[in-house]
């Protein structure tokens, strides 16, 4: 990760602090991409913030998935493996398994952990400019005006193709990476967001179009939804 997002990152967790409060601009712009396992998510938001990059020259947009877990560990003085693998199993509601997912006997409850992840990620997504992948995105910021929500589909077979080629895997080796993948998704969004309803302004399915078609697409759709009008209370070096 490089100094400038470790900087802003740095901001973001001590937001609380008396010297970071006080902006009172309207939330947003934020972009939140859920998808399929097999994708390819991250890659498509690069390339969309380098697209939208272009249509904005106020603020560079952000993209954050690992990030968020990483910073949350660290508000939580854990270790970012033991986080993401705790949040990745299932239902665990016994004293003595929860505490084992954390080091130097420090226990953590599910409450506290899932208020860590969402204050920061809602932080991200109050300032603006960013795209969240995944992290239960999709959920936690839709009650910000200006926010889109994504989601990127695909039949399962194209899926499975994808990841075989990605990951130099045989078909049954796929199938179950792509099972597997999307249990651990799921246990995490459950952690994070319970039983709130998803829902999403747009659904691709990128087996049915080009992934410049897809960029193009999605930066329309924020277009139509305000999130590229200029906002000058939000200018800052980034």
């Amino acid at each position: 990760m490089n100094n400038t997002l470790m900087v802003y990152l740095n901001k973001r967790l001590h937001q609380n602090d008396p010297k970071y409060l006080g902006h009172s601009s309207q939330p947003g712009p934020v972009i939140c991409i859920s998808r399929e396992v097999g994708c390819g998510g991250l890659n498509i938001a690069k390339l969309l913030a380098n697209e939208l990059d272009k249509q904005c020259v106020c603020k560079k947009w952000k993209v954050l998935s690992k990030e968020i877990l990483q910073e949350s560990a660290r508000g939580l003085d854990m270790e970012p493996n033991k986080l993401r693998n705790y949040l990745k199993e299932g239902d665990r509601g016994l004293f003595d398994d929860v505490l084992s997912a954390f080091s130097e006997k420090r226990f953590k409850s599910d409450r506290k952990i899932s208020k860590t992840l969402i204050d920061l990620e809602l932080s991200f997504a109050n300032d603006g400019f960013c795209i969240i992948v995944g992290r239960a995105g999709h959920i936690i910021t839709k009650d910000i005006e200006k926010s889109l929500l994504v989601k990127l589909t695909a039949p399962l077979d194209w899926r499975i193709k994808k990841i075989m080629e990605k990951n130099k895997l045989n078909l049954r080796e796929a199938v179950e990476f792509i099972e597997k993948t999307e249990k651990e998704r799921e246990n995490f969004r459950k952690h994070i967001a319970g039983d709130r309803t998803e829902e999403f302004d747009l659904t691709i399915n990128l087996a049915r179009m080009k992934i410049e078609n897809v960029i193009s697409l999605i930066s329309q759709a924020s277009q139509i939804k305000g999130l590229l009008e200029t906002n000058k209370s939000k200018v800052e070096v980034f």
